[in-house]
């Protein structure tokens, strides 16, 4: 583990630098055994405090606005310093690599893809969508910015918000632009579109922008079906509710990209069984 928690540190540095709030290290070693110690900041995630109950709308709105600032700042780390921790980069053949895996522990064992023409069709726009994401130049992200990973930390100002925290950096690497952005405003979430419209407005009316937002959406809402999948045949369930709105997300972006629109209807009946 000593490899993965110099990488820990090393992105814990990186962050601090660029004014992200990650958890303090308190102390740490990595001779034998290997471990670190980090401030305790409770036992829940903006998500189980939103699912839960704990965490009303306006202060839902008020964490995203506040991760999506995080995200800017996170975009705007050095690549080479972010290339020089050693994660593989999120490019187009890791990518398809993940859409892979939901493929085979996923949509063919729930019968998904069954239809030989459907699976073709579905098959060629999936790596249409992976190679537009993978064209693109690649800007440092997270790779895992939900708001499963994030917490609060309360202020030491009397009065103020408590500010959100990331956790589960280590693996902040090269990727697709907005990335980081398809995976807060959709994994594990359901907003409404105007809720999801208030904080895209940090891309603009650009189309292009808009089609590489919809492209990352599309890829981690197939991909995370899969993770969750496995996680469940691992014996932790607690993720399976999340599959199907991640499958409505995943046909709602391809219906927002002009290489998906066709398809998109006829996947979304296709599955209509299964909640899409």
């Amino acid at each position: 583990m000593a490899e993965v928690a110099s990488r820990f540190l090393a992105a814990t540095e990186l962050l601090n630098s660029a004014g992200v709030p990650v958890p303090r290290v308190e102390r740490c070693a990595l001779g034998e055994p290997v471990w670190i110690l980090l401030e305790d900041l409770g036992p829940q995630t903006v998500f189980d405090r939103w699912e839960g109950g704990g965490l009303g709308p306006a202060a839902l709105d008020r964490c995203l606005t506040e991760a999506v600032a995080h995200i800017g700042r996170i975009r705007l780390l050095s690549p080479d310093r972010v290339r020089a921790l050693g994660s593989p980069p999120l490019d187009r053949k890791l990518l398809m690599a993940e859409l892979d895996l939901t493929w085979d522990r996923f949509l063919e064992p729930r019968g998904l893809v069954r239809d030989a023409t459907l699976a073709e069709q579905l098959r060629g726009l999936c790596d249409a969508v992976c190679e537009r994401l993978g064209s693109a130049p690649p800007v440092p992200c997270h790779r895992d910015f939900m708001v499963r990973n994030l917490m609060l930390r309360a202020s030491t100002r009397e009065g103020a918000e408590p500010e959100v925290v990331v956790i589960d950096h280590q693996d902040l690497r090269l990727g697709p632009p907005h990335y980081d952005l398809a995976s807060l405003l959709n994994d594990s979430l359901t907003l409404s579109a105007r809720q999801r419209r208030r904080h895209l407005t940090v891309l603009g009316e650009d189309a292009e922008e808009l089609a590489l937002y919809n492209a990352a959406v599309a890829q981690r809402m197939l991909k995370i079906a899969g993770t969750f999948a496995h996680f469940a045949a691992l014996g932790n369930d607690r993720h399976l509710p999340l599959i199907r709105p991640a499958l409505r997300r995943f046909v709602d972006a391809l219906d927002a990209l002009p290489e998906g629109r066709e398809l998109a209807g006829r996947v979304r009946r296709e599955w209509a069984a299964f909640g899409c």
